[in-house]
């Protein structure tokens, strides 16, 4: 069992969107899953994960589509079951980007299903699943992170993406997570933190693990 899993479209979110935040999570256990494969930025990727202290996973999907969501939500479904994460962030429901959003829809559905006993695997029950912000921030974060001790190892990660520097102007990554959370944790009264909002997730019913509780499970 591993404390933190994110799960993203593109390599390169888990680093923008939730780096520090993997960064402290790597002792506990953290694993980067990213939902397609781009070869251009695969040892990019491995190597983020690498300074982050998690493990990378690549999800050999070449497109984020509508002919292969079945099969990617198969994929998410026994990733969570075997690794079996307490927690899991992925994109809002409001990002810019079709796949980022598409994702989203993904891994709603993915962590509902691995948590159903009605199958001959061993089902496994998320207990929290929040959403990331990328380059477009939520208007109303409802848990803050501090990450002031691994901002550093984010920025290092974030500088491996030389395939992706390009965009938005000469280092504006770099530029905007970095003031982005330095915000957050002016935000937090800390010296940078992530920010997340809360995706609400089912934690007992019929198919579940747990069918009740006798009082609120946090």
């Amino acid at each position: 069992m591993i404390a933190l899993m994110t799960i993203f479209a593109h390599q390169d979110d888990e680093t923008f969107s939730a780096g520090g935040t993997l960064a402290s999570y790597a002792e506990p256990g953290g694993i980067a899953v990213t939902v397609s494969s781009d070869p251009g930025r695969r040892e990019e990727f491995n190597e983020a994960c690498r300074i982050l202290g998690v493990k990378g996973i690549i999800l050999e999907n070449e497109e984020i589509s509508a002919t292969n969501e079945r099969q990617i939500t198969q994929q998410l479904v026994e990733l969570i079951r075997t690794h079996r994460p307490d927690h899991v962030i992925t994109h809002t429901e409001f990002d810019y980007h079709h796949e980022h959003r598409r994702v989203r829809k993904l891994v709603e559905e993915a962590v509902e299903w691995a948590s159903h006993t009605t199958s001959n695997a061993v089902a496994h029950q998320v207990k929290s699943l929040w959403a990331a912000e990328t380059t477009v921030l939520i208007p109303f974060p409802e848990i803050y992170i501090d990450i002031s001790n691994f901002h550093d190892k984010q920025m290092q990660a974030i500088a491996c993406y030389e395939t992706q520097s390009h965009k938005g102007g000469k280092g504006f990554y770099s530029k905007f997570h970095s003031k982005r959370t330095e915000l957050r944790g002016i935000q937090a009264e800390v010296t940078y933190a992530e920010a997340f909002t809360q995706i609400p997730i089912a934690l007992a019913g019929s198919f579940k693990p747990e069918k009740v509780y006798t009082r609120f499970p946090y």
